[in-house]
């Protein structure tokens, strides 16, 4: 990671969401398990577009879903995205490095925490939610070192795109003793 330049951003165009999109629809099978994502449940790509592109226009406090890029010396690398908002209050936050190459350097907690305060900031949260897949390694160990108290393990189809599964569910509230970032 040496000389990259880490920069997350708002998506600010279709071609960001498009991005995302074929993230999802052409990632292999075993990357779809380990997130819990069944790809019949992807939504067809225009479709999903046409869905949420009107959250470019709408304001913090009225988005249905917040989208952020993961730029690394200007690529798009990843994303991160909170939907479930109730503004002020909380949202459930997901995060996704696109590139396996680029996984297990500690990128991901890089980005992930930047996103973490931008999200905080821009909507006003209170409490930030993420229910990732149970035996998906990664966000589990992210979440843990930006803070988050794991709550408990159940099953459930934490999403559109998901089939059942077990997810741990994380919280950080965000007055609480440590947050995102900051220096335990």
């Amino acid at each position: 990671m040496g000389d990259l330049t880490l920069d997350v951003r708002p998506f600010d165009s279709p071609a960001d969401y498009e991005r995302m999109i074929e993230y999802f629809h052409s990632a292999n099978e075993a990357l779809l398990a380990v997130m819990g994502v069944h790809r019949r449940r992807l939504p067809a790509r225009e479709a999903w577009l046409e869905r949420l592109l009107p959250d470019l226009e709408r304001p913090a406090s009225h988005k249905q879903t917040y989208y952020l890029s993961w730029r690394a010396n200007d690529v798009p690398v990843g994303h991160s995205n909170v939907n479930q908002i109730s503004f002020g209050q909380q949202a459930f936050v997901h995060m996704h490095l696109w590139r396996a190459s680029q996984r297990r350097g500690g990128m991901g907690q890089k980005f992930f925490d930047r996103s973490l305060r931008l999200f905080i900031s821009a909507l006003s949260l209170e409490r930030v939610i993420c229910e990732p897949h149970a035996q998906n390694t990664a966000p589990n160990r992210v979440l843990q070192r930006a803070g988050f108290r794991l709550v408990r393990c159940y099953r459930t189809t934490p999403g559109l795109i998901n089939s059942e599964q077990d997810v741990n569910r994380w919280e950080l509230d965000v007055g609480s003793a440590h947050c995102a970032g900051s220096a335990p």
